[in-house]
């Protein structure tokens, strides 16, 4: 789509066009009003849930809450810690499962330490709706469960006490798409429209840096209310009081006033995955609760030094599967590839560079340590993760998930034949519908969804632009950024930077500098020596230092 020459009021038209925005739909869009988050009310069983947790409290009842232990099931059992902090109620604990040894989701052994512990009530947050054994049992140990969750549910759900999910075929909630924490979020507002237990009107405002943190997080898509969610989630977390995230912050050397959803998305939410991919994630859940800030600084500490450690396992096992797959005649549509060494726990972190590298949906896995083989897989184009596992629902042991990621387990047997029936599964799915520019990146080398770039002129970059660009921010799932294509760009250096100089910038001729993170002109096919290039690449401000500059982000180069 051709651009060049054209005033910035036509490229804001077209960036509209393209998220099939009119005049009457604009300003929702691009002015999120928090007015306009649907009513809590409206989602399945929320009013027996908000009841139950009312009747809890003022019967004095041990409440557990059980929460992922990933970057959106943590957050929403610090926004219900919130809650309960505020009303002053003490008697309640947290329960937050160990990748490596209790896998996702309510277990027997979890459920048998909430009946020690005296629980009369369990609260999941992000899971849960697929552990109808495990509610029974709880059932039998005289132990209500509220579930609240928001991944797809089987056709027989659990006989919990009350299940809050938008994706319930029953469910009379307008938008389907919201993450778990913003589902637990909403029966803390149930709650409080019933009995504020004298706590102010509004103060549920603050956990909104939660939920930003989680909706930015898990691939949900940035449209109707989640786009609410990010855009105050990210207005409260520049502001949050919290000892944990300032710590962070610092370490980061992030300006929380100037934090955009790439920091939350590559600095702060790696770090919250690496307490249970590589520890304890009762460390991520303290460092985001704690109102002690030494705590907080160790705790920052120790998140920093094994997010380290995780970084170097996961490329160690990239580099591994890229080498087996360079050993295959061809590949097949669905990649199925692991390692009984590899953890399952970095799985889904090695399926994401495995989709970026070979545009295909990924399933990885390896053997965890009750000699299991469980992984992660990442879904390619916009394709329906849970609907493709569904066309393979023999092939696997159990899985789950939504439409972006999910997990799976499988035995040896079903390993073998389990790439080829993905393959079919994936031949009989409806083709996606491709999101604003589409919802495939460019790759390197790889001209994917050029057709959908719009072309620009070198002197169009600027301040003016950036101003047009950053109204539809914040950008992510079914929201992405667009991508300007410049043609014949003169460059006047090329050099590698950093600590490692593993990162690539290409100074342009009008002061403007393209930069693309680990990467080198090899990278792109791109001679060191050229003075010229085609780039692809999105525009975005950074504050490195805090120094505003305006620069592009590499998405592809020809040279």
């Amino acid at each position: 789509m051709s651009i060049a020459g054209t005033s910035f009021p036509e490229i804001f038209e077209l960036l509209l066009k393209e998220r099939g925005l009119d005049h009457s739909s604009q300003d929702h869009f691009l002015n999120p009003d928090y007015a306009r988050l649907h009513d809590p009310l409206l989602l399945p069983d929320i009013k027996k849930a908000r009841d139950r947790v009312i009747e809890a409290i003022k019967s004095n009842e041990h409440i557990v809450v059980f929460s992922d232990y990933d970057a959106d099931g943590i957050p929403g059992a610090v926004v219900l810690s919130d809650f309960f902090k505020r009303i002053k109620y003490g008697n309640i604990s947290f329960y937050i499962p160990h990748r490596h040894d209790e896998g996702y989701g309510l277990n027997t052994e979890a459920i048998e330490e909430c009946a020690l512990r005296g629980a009369k009530l369990i609260v999941t947050i992000d899971c849960g709706i697929s552990d109808a054994e495990e509610i029974a049992l709880a059932n039998e140990k005289g132990i209500d469960v509220i579930i609240t969750d928001h991944h797809e549910p089987p056709e027989t759900l659990p006989k919990a006490f009350a299940i809050v999910n938008p994706k319930r075929a029953d469910s009379l909630y307008p938008f389907k798409g919201i993450c778990g924490s913003a589902t637990a979020f909403k029966l803390v507002q149930a709650v409080l429209t019933k009995e504020s237990f004298g706590v102010k009107a509004g103060m549920e405002k603050w956990s909104l840096d939660m939920v930003g943190i989680a909706t930015l997080s898990d691939l949900v898509p940035l449209i109707d209310e989640n786009r609410i969610l990010a855009r105050f989630g990210l207005e409260v977390l520049r502001k949050s009081p919290r000892a944990g995230l300032a710590s962070l912050f610092k370490k980061l050397n992030l300006d929380p006033r100037t934090l955009s959803e790439d920091d939350v998305a590559f600095m702060i939410t790696p770090r919250i995955n690496a307490a249970s991919r590589m520890g304890r994630p009762e460390d991520a859940f303290k460092l985001l609760s704690t109102d002690n800030q030494v705590e907080a600084e160790k705790l920052t500490e120790h998140l920093e030094r094994i997010n380290n450690e995780r970084k170097g396992m996961v490329a160690s096992i990239v580099k591994a599967a890229k080498s087996e797959l360079s050993k295959r005649e061809s590949l097949p549509e669905v990649i199925v590839i692991g390692n009984p060494e590899w953890r399952p726990a970095l799985a889904g972190l090695v399926a994401n560079s495995l989709v970026e590298e070979y545009l295909r949906p990924v399933f990885v896995w390896g053997r965890d340590g009750d000699n299991m083989l469980k992984g992660s897989c990442r879904s390619y184009n916009g394709y329906d993760l849970f609907q493709l596992m569904e066309g393979a629902k023999e092939s696997f042991t159990e899985f789950g998930g939504h439409a972006g990621a999910g997990g799976f387990s499988v035995t040896l047997e079903q390993l073998t034949t389990l790439e080829e029936k993905l393959s079919s599964a994936l031949a009989k799915l409806t083709s996606p519908t491709p999101s604003a520019f589409g919802a495939s990146p460019l790759i390197r080398g790889r001209l994917v969804g050029v057709e959908r770039a719009l072309h620009v002129s070198l002197a169009d970059i600027g301040e003016n632009l950036w101003q047009t660009v950053s109204q539809f921010a914040p950008f992510g799932t079914g929201n992405e950024k667009p991508i300007f294509k410049i043609s014949n760009a003169p460059i006047k250096n090329i050099r590698q930077f950093g600590k490692e100089n593993n990162h690539l910038e290409l100074s342009l001729s009008n002061g403007i500098k393209a930069i693309s993170f680990f990467s080198s002109p090899e990278s792109y096919f791109l001679n060191p020596k050229s003075t010229q290039c085609t780039l692809h690449a999105h525009l975005e401000k950074s504050y490195f230092r805090n120094r505003p500059e305006l620069r592009l982000r590499i998405v592809n180069i020809e040279p």
